[in-house]
């Protein structure tokens, strides 16, 4: 430890100081401003006295760690949360910080300069207000602050002189410690004795204290389980918690295969050998067998494989790609569920018995959601959770398996989701998800379906051993902006973006002047703005409390069609970001004014606008039981009516015609401006390439459509389709690979900005329910 933060080192704060606009009581662990007070968890006080210890000074993120948090194993993930609540606290801005500030890759400094504060204000002066960090902690601290507070003040409420430890909290008075020694024994022998009589008459399941708080402890106590070259995902424990399986790939990601380890990690080995694709893999037989499914090109099997075998064997089929659904075996082992292919393109949940082979139906997702994926079962075996839905519209749904038809939605709020995980007890689920701004983990509660944030950025597909353990993958996407010159063919593409995290959505102004374009590199996702060769980055002045996507230019380039994701929710679980319902809006932003109005009249959920090519109308989607509608109002809002009601995926415009993706079709629709006069293409394997085109990435020129064809070489390429002559060739040796949109050509139709996946990382993280300073100290 450094002089600085050395127990003996410097001047000490006093109990109160003025911070900005704020006055800190470290005693009474709150903040004290015009509006009222905020109470602090010690965590959080303790942070920001580090901090004030030296301000203007950067303290190093592994400095933080190991001083506020006491050499206990944490990782970033407890920091940054930190951080961010304090923010949420003080009403800062990371982008324009006027209390914390991030240094990029070194850690963070406090530029607010802290003022000694001699005299404090009344102690009943104000009312209290709720901490951004409400919880199970924050509410058992509650009293004791407010105790703690009152204590620290005279009756004329002049601040006394409270001693503060070498971590910048406040000794405890011995006196005090003296007082209330002989209650608290008291009231300790009282509540030892209740806890042991209700112990005995109503003992509770092991999840009952599975609380929001207690799992962030281990997403914060996470470390590193297996980090090889390629992808390590899939990960579970077996049943008596002692061993972990998951898949590992090779690092060029041509092949995976299943992997066996100890939970401590001392002992691993490979188990399943192969060309394939071995994924999912969950322990029957008393763990001493496995059951995964193994992927190829356009199948997919589930195979059998005892632990002590060098060989797999085929026990039934599956759902074959671009399905790719986790699987799960019920507490006995005996039923395998899995996702299983059904016409029109559907996938629904079905059931194999081991023992007899029979296969069930469970599920049928219907024309409108399409796929049923990663189906976990309970700890009783009673029931399943599992996603339905694809792409950015998936919802967590519930099934008792006495009563299938009575399948109900669990988690409301829509997004990409990644798997999820009973808790001990079956009283919730972890639920990964991007639901809110960014991939984390989410805790579900099974009877209601309320979310409370636990963290882990990026976190995905989570398992949970009995004694509470969890595993999870981090995946890691760098994804960029590309732009292809396509009147030189010689021409390389080049990277215009240069960021850490994922940028799309291009879109260049009909002027050619700028590319707007979105990214989370700030945190949620926003809307940005560049020149067209990506230089001169800027965001735009957009609610950083929502999320914005899908930029769309008016024609007079002036003005960008937008859409704001807006969080509705008043909890206070959910940190950094709520947990509640969202829905969408459509805005008009002004660049000279740089300001965002919302467009009236559009109804309820209007999202991903596209001007028309002369600026009089807006094409947008509105979902209504089930299904993405396509509408059209004017450039004002007046007037909406319904264009196409069907399930739209995906729409593009120019000045003659529409092209819409309709989720389960093959192909694609080409209409009038008024959805009419529709025509299907691109339903049929390219003749020379022999497999059908892909739907999900196209954008629209002078009526020139670019699509995305994998060959038979298992290349993607960008192709172009004539819609007025009706035919096709190669456009680009590369193709986008992030979430749609991300493909844009300039007005002039030279360049061709794509969004591409530069860098994908998939590690395993083990938290362990107890941390290994927490078991010594228990011993």
């Amino acid at each position: 430890m450094n002089s600085a933060s050395s127990p003996g080192a410097g001047t000490r704060q006093a109990a109160r100081f003025r911070l900005g606009e704020w006055v800190v009581d470290a005693a009474g662990h709150e903040l004290l401003g015009a509006a009222g007070r905020v109470r602090l968890q010690p965590r959080q006080m303790q942070l920001l006295l580090r901090l004030a210890r030296e301000p203007g000074t950067v303290l190093r993120r592994e400095q933080l760690l190991e001083e506020v948090w006491e050499g206990r194993y944490v990782n970033d993930e407890a920091l940054s949360r930190a951080i961010a609540e304090l923010r949420q606290l003080l009403g800062d801005d990371p982008r324009a910080a006027r209390y914390i500030e991030t240094v990029p890759k070194l850690g963070y400094r406090l530029i607010a300069a802290p003022q000694r504060e001699e005299a404090a204000p009344p102690a009943a002066a104000a009312p209290t207000l709720p901490t951004a960090a409400a919880g199970a902690e924050a509410h058992a601290t509650t009293d004791t602050a407010a105790g703690t507070a009152a204590a620290a003040t005279t009756p004329a409420g002049r601040a006394l002189s409270v001693p503060l430890d070498a971590s910048g909290l406040p000794r405890p008075d011995p006196r005090q410690q003296r007082r209330t020694f002989a209650s608290s024994v008291i009231v300790g022998i009282a509540v030892v004795a209740l806890v042991a009589l209700l112990a005995l008459t109503l003992p509770q399941p092991p999840g009952a204290q599975q609380h929001a708080a207690e799992l962030r402890g281990r997403v914060d106590r996470a470390r590193p389980f297996s980090t090889e070259p390629g992808f390590d995902q899939s990960a579970r424990f077996s049943r008596d918690g002692r061993w972990v399986a998951w898949s590992v790939s090779d690092a060029e990601h041509n092949a995976a295969h299943i992997w066996i380890a100890s939970r401590d990690g001392q002992s691993r080995r490979a188990l399943s050998e192969g060309t394939d694709w071995d994924m999912a893999p969950v322990f029957v037989d008393g763990d001493t067998a496995v059951v995964f499914a193994r992927y190829q090109a356009n199948a997919c099997e589930l195979r059998e494989q005892k632990l002590i075998d060098r060989q797999s064997r085929r026990i039934g089929g599956c759902a074959p790609p671009p399905a790719t659904s986790r699987i799960d075996a019920s507490p006995d082992g005996r039923q395998i569920v899995f996702a299983q292919a059904l016409e029109n393109g559907r996938s629904g949940l079905a059931s194999l018995d081991r023992r007899s082979g029979v296969v069930s139906m469970l599920t049928d997702p219907g024309e409108q959601a399409l796929a049923d994926h990663n189906p976990r079962f309970s700890g009783d075996g009673s029931q399943l959770v599992f996603t339905r839905g694809q792409h950015s519209h998936q919802r967590l749904w519930l099934l008792p398996l006495a009563e299938p038809a009575r399948a109900r939605l669990l988690v409301d709020s829509g997004g990409l989701l990644y798997g999820a995980a009973w808790l001990p007890g079956d009283t919730g689920v972890i639920l990964a998800g991007d639901l809110f701004g960014y991939r984390a983990l989410y805790r579900a509660d099974a009877a209601t379906g309320a979310l409370e944030f636990l963290g882990a950025r990026g976190a995905r597909y989570p398992d949970v051993a009995a004694d509470g353990g969890l595993l999870f993958e981090i995946a890691d996407y760098q994804a960029n902006i590309w732009r292809a010159d396509l009147r030189d063919a010689g021409a390389k593409p080049v990277a215009i973006t240069q960021s850490q995290r994922y940028n799309n959505q291009p879109a260049f102004s009909p002027d050619g002047r700028y590319l707007a374009f979105g990214s989370n590199r700030d945190g949620l996702e926003s809307l940005y703005l560049a020149s067209p060769d990506g230089s001169g980055v800027e965001r735009l002045a957009l609610d950083p409390a929502q999320r914005w996507v899908r930029p769309s230019w008016d024609p007079d380039s002036r003005h960008l069609l937008v859409t704001a994701i807006l969080n509705q929710s008043t909890a206070t679980e959910c940190l950094p970001y709520a947990c509640g319902s969202e829905n969408s809006a459509l805005y008009r932003y002004d660049l000279a004014a740089r300001q965002a109005t919302p467009i009236s009249g559009l109804g309820e959920d209007a999202r991903y606008g596209q001007y028309s090519a002369d600026g009089r109308h807006i094409y947008f989607l509105r979902p209504r039981d089930g299904r993405n509608q396509l509408w059209r109002a004017g450039a004002d809002g007046s007037a909406p009516r319904l264009l196409l009601d069907a399930n739209v995926e995906n729409f593009t415009l120019d000045r003659q015609y529409l092209v819409v993706d309709v989720a389960n079709e093959s192909g694609l629709r080409v209409c009038g401006l008024e959805a009419d006069n529709c025509r299907v293409i691109l339903n049929q394997p390219l003749a020379g390439v022999g497999i059908a085109p892909e739907n999900t990435y196209t954008a629209l020129h002078e009526g020139r459509l670019a699509f995305v064809v994998q060959g038979t070489d298992g290349k993607r390429r960008l192709y172009n389709y004539d819609l007025d002559n009706d035919h096709s060739d190669t456009l680009l040796d590369d193709a986008p690979t992030t979430v749609a949109p991300a493909l844009a050509f300039s007005p002039d139709g030279r360049w061709l900005a794509y969004s591409r996946n530069d860098r994908v990382a998939i590690d395993l993280y083990l938290g362990e329910a107890r941390s290994l300073t927490d078991g010594a100290a228990a011993r």
